[in-house]
C-alpha cells in the first residue's frame, strides 16, 4: 500500500518540472540579413545551400521573393497580381528542405495600394496576402514577416502614404483657422514637435513637403481613416487565416510609434522622438489583432536597436505588452485626431499580442546619452543584447545583421556559406542559440514518474 509520503514525492516532482518548463520556455532567434542583399535570402540560394544553412546557429530565417515581397501592397497594376500559383512557383524549391530551421517566414513589405475607400484595390491586396499565406503553409513555414516600414523608391513612390495621416501644417491652421475643422485647430495647437510639417525620403532624397509623405482622403475625417485602415487589415488577417489557420504574423515596427503616450511617464522606449507619428501603423496593427481567430498568432517586434540594459528591454516590454492598452494612457485621448487602442480591444490585447525585439550588430550614434550605441557592436556586446532580448521576449527575437554599417566588423556574411563567419561571431551566435534550445530533461519526465511509481 502506497504511503502518503511516497505519493507526495512525485506530486512535488511534477510541480517542479512544470515550473521549470515554464521558466525555460522555448524562444526563437530569427536571422535577417541586411548586408548581402536579396540574393542570399531568396529561394535559389537557400535551396542550393540548405545543408550548410541548417547548421547555422539560429532558429529560422526570412525569405524574400521577386513576385511577392514588394508587390503584395503595390499600386502597380503590372506586378501586383500576386497569385498563389506565381508565389508557389518561386518558393517551391524550399519545400521539405529544412528540418532544424523551423521558424521560417516569407517577407512582405509595406506599400500603398490605393485609397482606403477603394474596395476593388483592397480586395486585390487582401487576396495577395492570402496567396502568400497559402504558400507559407504549404512550405511548412511558420508564417509571414511584415515589414511595415515605408521604402519609397522606384515604382513605390507613395509607400510613405501608409505611415502617416496628413495633418494640415501648423502655420497654415493658425494663420487661417476659419478654413479648418475644430479637430484640426485643436491638433495644431498641441505640442507635436515638427510632425505637422513632416519630412521623409523618396528615392534617397529628403522631401520637405508633408503632402508627399502622408495620405488623407479629403472626404473623410481622421477617425474615419483610422477605422477604415483597421477594417482593411482585419480583412487581410482573416483572409490569411482562412488559408493558414495557425499562421504566425511578425510585424517589425508595430503600434508603439503610433500611440501619443509612447515616450512619456518614464517609458521612454523610442528616444529618437519618433512618436505621435505613423498613425496608420497603429491602425494596421489593430486590424491584424481584430482579425485573429483560433490558432493564429500576432507578434509586435518593436524595431528599435538601441536597448542595451535589462531595464530598457523591460520598459519597452511593459509598455508594448500592457501599458499601451491601459485606461490611464487611453481614456483622455481624443479619437478625433489621435490614434489609440479602442476600449473594446484592451482586455484581450496582452493575450492576443506577443512582444519581441530586434537586435542588430552595428553601432548607432545616440539620440540620448542613455542610448549611446556608437561602438557597442563587438561580439560580447551583441551577445549581451541578444540574451537580454530573448529573456524578455514572449517568443521571437530577430537578429538583424548589417555589418556594412558596423564599426566593429565589416565581413559578417552569415548567409554567404562560401565566406565563413569570423570565429568570434560564430561562437557568440552558437552560445546564444544554445541557450534557447529546449532542455532535455522534460523528455524524461514520464520515465521518472513511471519509475517512481513502480
Amino acid at each position: 500500500m502506497r504511503t502518503q509520503t511516497s505519493f507526495a514525492l512525485p506530486a512535488l516532482l511534477v510541480v517542479f518540472l512544470l515550473m521549470a518548463s515554464s521558466a525555460f520556455a522555448e524562444k526563437h532567434l530569427i536571422f535577417l540579413d541586411g548586408y548581402l542583399g536579396w540574393y542570399y535570402s531568396m529561394p535559389p540560394y537557400l535551396s542550393a545551400h540548405h545543408q550548410e544553412i541548417e547548421n547555422l546557429p539560429y532558429s529560422g530565417f526570412s525569405v524574400v521573393g521577386n513576385v511577392y515581397t514588394s508587390y503584395v501592397m503595390s499600386a502597380d497594376k503590372q506586378d501586383n497580381n500576386v497569385t498563389y500559383e506565381r508565389v508557389w512557383e518561386e518558393v517551391k524549391s524550399l519545400q521539405g528542405l529544412f528540418t532544424r530551421k523551423t521558424e521560417n517566414f516569407l517577407v512582405i513589405d509595406l506599400d500603398f495600394p490605393g485609397n482606403f475607400w477603394d474596395d476593388a484595390v483592397w480586395a486585390r491586396t487582401t487576396r495577395n496576402f492570402a496567396a502568400v499565406a497559402r504558400a507559407a503553409k504549404k512550405l511548412g513555414f511558420k508564417g509571414i514577416l511584415f515589414d511595415d516600414e515605408a521604402y519609397a523608391n522606384g515604382r513605390h513612390l507613395h509607400a510613405n502614404y501608409m505611415s502617416n495621416f496628413r495633418f494640415p501644417k501648423r502655420a497654415d491652421v493658425q494663420a487661417h483657422p476659419e478654413n479648418y475643422e475644430d479637430w484640426e485647430i485643436r491638433e495644431s495647437h498641441e505640442n507635436r514637435g515638427d510632425w505637422v510639417d513632416y519630412t521623409c525620403y523618396i528615392n534617397g532624397v529628403k522631401e520637405e513637403e508633408s503632402e508627399n509623405c502622408s495620405y488623407r482622403n479629403p472626404d473623410h475625417s481622421f477617425m474615419e481613416h483610422m477605422d477604415k485602415v483597421a477594417s482593411r487589415f482585419k480583412d487581410i488577417m482573416e483572409a490569411m487565416e482562412a488559408e493558414f489557420p495557425a499562421i504566425t504574423l511578425l510585424v517589425m515596427h508595430g503600434p508603439a510609434t503610433a500611440h501619443p503616450k509612447t515616450n512619456i511617464d518614464g517609458h521612454n522606449i523610442k528616444p529618437n522622438s519618433v512618436f505621435e507619428t505613423n498613425e496608420y501603423k497603429g491602425a494596421m496593427f489593430l486590424g491584424f489583432k481584430q482579425g485573429i481567430h483560433g490558432a493564429a498568432r500576432l507578434h509586435d517586434l518593436g524595431e528599435f536597436y538601441r536597448y542595451h540594459t535589462q531595464q530598457q528591454f523591460q520598459n519597452a516590454y511593459q509598455w508594448r505588452k500592457y501599458d499601451i492598452v491601459s485606461d490611464a494612457y487611453n481614456n483622455d485621448l481624443d479619437a478625433g485626431y489621435r490614434w489609440f487602442v479602442p476600449a473594446a480591444d484592451r482586455p484581450s490585447w496582452s493575450n492576443d499580442v506577443g512582444v519581441g525585439f530586434m537586435v542588430s550588430d552595428y553601432g548607432l550614434t545616440p539620440y540620448e546619452d542613455d542610448y549611446d550605441m556608437a561602438n557597442a557592436c563587438h561580439p560580447a556586446e551583441v551577445e549581451s543584447r541578444l540574451n537580454m532580448a530573448l529573456s524578455r521576449s514572449d517568443d521571437y527575437v530577430i537578429f538583424y545583421s548589417d555589418s556594412d554599417l558596423s564599426k566593429c566588423e565589416n565581413n559578417i556574411r552569415w548567409l554567404d556559406v562560401d565566406v565563413p563567419v569570423p570565429d568570434p561571431w560564430r561562437n557568440m551566435m552558437q552560445g546564444v542559440y544554445a541557450s534557447i534550445q529546449k532542455p532535455f530533461w522534460p523528455l524524461y519526465m514520464p520515465l521518472l514518474l513511471r519509475k517512481h511509481s513502480e
